[in-house]
């Protein structure tokens, strides 16, 4: 076929064109210097939640209306309370938004001498509210309901005492509801219907939570790991997802009438091993279509600190598309978050930075997936091929860096090690600084510098 006419077929296609004017956009979303933990995001109102791992502080930030980056850079808008429990085998989640149109509300785990309570913010003017709810001790996680649509909203948790899921509503602290032998509980994404995992099996399958009598409707028998639940507008049918295949394998299942599901479509990691474990899979819908960001990860767990890549999939089976979003470099990444505003979708993800002295800096990036602006012509950056220089080189991790051109404020810097793992980013005021890496081995490197229209790279050694 003629090189033109191959052209112009990839001109015509819709998801070529989409495909071929695609270009990868991971950006820092935080200052540099900010390690910022699980954060939430709520876009109608631009604000996004978080705790620090440092101290177990939970903080509300804004979100800048135009670029979608944190407001203030180091996400330390409003202090809401402290002494939120850290990650650990038993606590494995931070603040979640719990949303109504009575109230803005957040949900966390407190600790109180080593023991874990629901914690309840809401939002007053001038600040926030707080509440322990100290009659439900030693849990494990919290999930909410999150649409200001719902007259009532509802957190749900388990605990360490009994193999089960409790919720509550938020009109009635005082008040839980349990369903025995379930695990793996998220409320749906339209409803407040949990879906989760019976105990012992791991079949998939939901929980009517408001009725009189709460009853588990089963969807399969597969074994399963994240389930979700959500209504497709492409469709007008609801599906569910989860995990399975020891966690190589996605399933998205739909409803075809009430209590009967069948398989809409299923796909493996997009990447060889090791890659070819599927983690932290999220529905999440734009433009009237479903899709699905998750992270092509060394391991089932997401959280091993092992590499991983961020993706995102179509939910529509007549539709191939699977896109890589995150850069290319190896790097460890965890929390993929699937943001929808209102011209356009990202993937917010913590970007797991170890320093010499083996402490953990958890950077927050995000990635524009294309999706709400497919077919808006993207203008490629210009690459500049020499210039850029760093001096001395070698160095002893104290560099000088000169461009025989200008970069916009706050260009951003990455040095990458000869594996392609990026080592260091940073963003620049000016076209020359100095710049501290002294805690890096010696080695070979590569520096890469880029803003919104051009990027230019070069390499360096370290021998101190």
């Amino acid at each position: 076929m003629p090189r033109l006419l191959c052209l112009l077929l990839l001109w015509l296609l819709p998801g070529s064109m989409a495909f071929a004017q695609f270009i990868v956009k991971d950006v820092l979303a935080v200052s540099p210097q900010a390690s910022i933990f699980d954060p939430e995001y709520n876009t109608n109102l631009n604000l996004v939640c978080w705790k620090s791992e440092e101290n177990g502080d939970l903080w509300v930030s804004g979100l800048d209306p135009v670029t979608h980056l944190f407001k203030p850079s180091n996400g330390k808008g409003t202090f809401v309370t402290n002494s939120l429990s850290a990650f650990s085998g038993e606590s494995v989640n931070g603040p979640e938004w719990m949303l109504s149109s009575q109230s803005t509300q957040l949900v966390y785990t407190k600790e109180i001498s080593g023991i874990r309570y629901p914690g309840v913010a809401t939002m007053v003017i001038g600040g926030w509210q707080n509440i322990t709810l100290l009659q439900y001790p030693n849990v494990i996680y919290l999930m909410a309901t999150s649409n200001y649509a719902d007259s009532v909203a509802r957190f749900l948790f388990e605990t360490t005492d009994t193999q089960g899921i409790y919720w509550v509503r938020n009109t009635n602290f005082f008040t839980r509801y349990y369903y025995p032998e379930v695990t793996l509980g998220f409320f749906a994404r339209d409803n407040q219907q949990i879906c989760c995992a019976t105990y012992k099996s791991l079949h998939p399958g939901f929980i009517e939570t408001t009725c009189s009598l709460p009853y588990f409707t089963p969807i399969s028998n597969d074994t399963i790991g994240a389930p979700f639940m959500w209504h497709d507008p492409a469709s007008n049918k609801r599906l569910f997802m989860y995990r399975t295949n020891g966690f190589k394998t996605l399933k998205i299942m739909q409803e075809i009438s009430p209590d009967f599901w069948v398989l809409y479509k299923q796909f493996n990691s997009p990447l060889p091993e090791p890659y070819n474990y599927i983690t932290s899979p999220e529905p999440f819908t734009c433009g009237g279509q479903s899709y699905i960001s998750f992270m092509a990860a060394q391991s089932s767990a997401g959280r091993d600190g092992l590499p991983a890549q961020i993706w995102i999939a179509s939910a529509d089976p007549s539709d191939s598309l699977m896109r890589r979003v995150s850069d290319s470099t190896i790097g460890i990444r965890t929390d993929p978050e699937p943001v929808v505003f209102s011209d356009s979708a990202f993937i917010y993800y913590t970007d797991v930075l170890t320093s010499k002295n083996s402490t953990m800096q958890y950077s927050v990036r995000k990635c524009d997936t294309g999706i709400g602006n497919l077919y808006t012509p993207t203008k490629k950056k210009e690459e500049i091929k020499e210039g850029i220089s760093v001096y001395p080189n070698p160095n002893n991790g104290y560099i000088n860096l000169s461009t025989s051109f200008g970069f916009e404020s706050g260009s951003q810097l990455d040095v990458f090690d000869i594996t392609g793992r990026k080592m260091f980013t940073s963003l620049l005021e000016s076209t020359l600084n100095a710049i501290n890496i002294n805690h890096l081995p010696n080695g070979i490197y590569f520096l890469k510098i880029q803003d919104h229209t051009k990027e230019a790279a070069t390499k360096f050694t370290i021998s101190k």
